[in-house]
């Protein structure tokens, strides 16, 4: 009996063990991960017809453009819709070895160079799959399973970017991808599993969330997520001649990653000879050029301490034991030579541009009228960078920042929806009071219809009822906003009194008409305006795919007579018909401004 004890505890002791290995080792991952920031995406496959000449395919020749382009990790499309696997599998009889001429394995090549490179390798699977032979979806999850068994064996994918979990969307057939299982199983091999492993959004088993198709928020949700974004203006994510983002968009998306808790990873399409076209290559370079002198603001850093939107730029920040370093990438450079940082509280010890190490004459203060901490900069009329330049406040402990929503060195005011206090015609039981807690940022626009007598307390990630009102919606707006009596809230702070338009911000289709009747109220300082959502004028967001813009409709002109706190209330003063807004922000923007 002592020794089958003995042998009890020491086998507990060892399964103790070994789960403390895979806590870690996954906990390294994940670090490792926030710390990369920027990666390469890959989408190549073998066309279904077999006919292609790959004679020219070199992997290491992808990662040298990689690690060039200052890219931590590549991500391979090791099964696409072609559903043809890229390695040697002896899982699966439709692999590349099998049902083409091209006997390499190409996962096992473009491991081999990023391991001699120091870049880690992570693997994109389309888990819909129409070719496997058994319908039932049982089997097929077993197959699935066993596949990725095999490729985190032979293989050891930083990361698997699951993708097209369609078949699972309906919550009846939900629990059948068996989350959990899948993602312990990951996880023992020390490999992440990203959110579209079934929708999971609120990352109840997953380890990261990958947010729509070229799409990002322009604020911090609080939790580690990846924007996946194509380099053609087109959005193809396969070989296309179509025309390439700008150095300038792209350097946005990913100082707009860094600064609000995110990953860029950026895609390339090889041509059908499996090589990246030289224009793809140049404008990686331009970016790796530009890390190799402002790099200091991405890697490894932490989100900035402001969690809405920023006009212009992004904050990240890196903490040291007694002070911390504050990175502004300002994208629009003022052209006065004056930078006013609001909200930060810490003396400042350092200010200097990034690039050049040139020093910065900075001024702290409180201002009494507004009721916040005011750093002044004086920095060069010309912007140190062509695309975003970089200025480096070195500031005195952790940062204490005011968490309101602030006026911007630009003079706007940017309120957020999604940060938004939503007052509901009606009480709704166990619903937040802000469309962030829900934890709903790519799937609430097609949730299932479930029947209406089911009282269980709502699952946001899966059901949709009548008479849930105001709703995250697609891109980071809400949705359900459009019934008289409605309201959206903030509480915000202003330095400069002053008139201010008062510009309401929704998402629209590109090309789709504005046909949205009924009347909108806002109040602010003591005053209202009522207007309709009328069209100013479209514009081109960063954080958007190719199909969607930011259409600006102004309500009217209000005067702000104090600096200091204040309260804006949007309001649906009569229903919207027609067309159904998804709201992305109010903006208060000073006259004075055109743009």
């Amino acid at each position: 009996m002592k020794s089958f004890m003995l042998l009890g505890c020491l086998g507990m002791l060892m399964l103790s063990g070994i789960l403390t290995a895979q806590t870690d080792a996954v906990a390294e991952q994940m670090q490792w991960f926030k710390d990369a920031k920027f990666g390469m995406f890959i989408h190549f496959q073998a066309p279904r017809n077999g006919e292609f000449d790959w004679s020219n395919l070199d992997t290491k020749e992808w990662v040298r453009i990689a690690k060039a382009g200052g890219m931590k990790y590549i991500v391979l499309t090791t099964k696409h819709s072609s559903q043809i696997p890229l390695w040697e599998s002896s899982f699966s009889n439709r692999d590349i070895t099998d049902r083409t001429s091209f006997k390499r394995d190409i996962v096992k090549e473009l491991k081999a160079a990023c391991t001699a490179e120091g870049i880690r390798m992570g693997s994109y699977y389309n888990i819909a799959d129409s070719t496997h032979p058994n319908p039932d979806i049982t089997n097929y999850v077993d197959y699935l399973y066993g596949m990725m068994k095999e490729l985190c064996e032979l293989h050891q994918p930083c990361l698997i970017w699951f993708d097209a979990s369609r078949p699972f969307q309906h919550p009846a057939d939900k629990p059948l991808l068996r989350q959990q299982e899948f993602v312990d199983m990951l996880n023992s091999y020390g490999t992440l599993s990203n959110s579209r492993l079934g929708d999971d959004d609120a990352m109840r088993y997953v380890n990261y969330l990958t947010m729509n198709d070229n799409m990002a928020p322009a604020i911090n949700l609080g939790m580690q997520w990846e924007t996946a974004v194509t380099i053609t203006e087109d959005g193809s994510w396969h070989f296309s001649n179509a025309e390439l983002r700008s150095v300038k968009e792209l350097l946005h998306r990913l100082i707009n990653a860094a600064g609000n808790g995110g990953n860029l990873l950026l895609n390339v399409g090889p041509d059908k000879y499996g090589v990246i076209p030289k224009e793809m290559e140049e404008r990686l370079k331009t970016m790796g050029d530009w890390l190799k002198k402002n790099g200091e603001a991405i890697y490894a850093t932490e989100p900035g301490p402001y969690r809405y939107e920023i006009s212009w730029g992004s904050i990240t920040q890196r903490k040291g034991k007694d002070r911390t370093s504050l990175y502004l990438n300002v994208v629009d450079w003022p052209k006065d030579g004056k930078f006013t940082l609001f909200g930060v509280n810490n003396p400042v010890l350092k200010a200097s541009l990034l690039s050049t190490g040139e020093a910065i004459k900075s001024e702290s203060k409180f201002d009494v009228s507004s009721g916040q901490s005011l750093i002044s900069l004086d920095i060069p009329k010309e912007a140190p960078d062509d695309y975003v330049s970089v200025i480096k406040l070195v500031v005195a402990g952790t940062v204490s920042m005011d968490p309101a929503f602030m006026q911007m060195s630009d003079g706007k005011v940017v309120l957020g929806t999604y940060n938004a206090t939503i007052h509901d015609v009606a009480y709704v039981p166990g619903k937040p009071t802000k469309a962030i807690d829900m934890k709903m940022f790519t799937v609430p626009d097609r949730r299932p219809l479930l029947p209406g007598d089911i009282t269980e307390p709502w699952d946001y990630q899966m059901y949709k009822k009548a008479g849930e009102g105001i709703m995250p919606g697609r891109g980071i707006t809400v949705s359900g906003f459009h019934t008289k009596g409605q309201a959206l809230s903030w509480d915000f702070k202003v330095y400069k009194p002053g008139t201010y338009k008062v510009v309401v911000v929704c998402h629209v289709n590109k090309g789709q008409a504005w046909d949205v009747e009924g009347r909108v109220r806002a109040h602010v300082a003591g005053q209202t305006i009522e207007n309709k959502l009328i069209e100013d004028k479209r514009v081109v967001p960063y954080t958007m795919n190719e199909n969607i813009l930011d259409l600006h409709a102004i309500l009217g002109t209000v005067k702000i007579d104090s600096a200091g706190a204040h309260t804006l209330t949007l309001e649906i003063a009569e229903d919207l018909t027609a067309a159904k807004p998804r709201f992305r922000s109010v903006m208060l923007v000073p006259v004075s401004q055109d743009k």
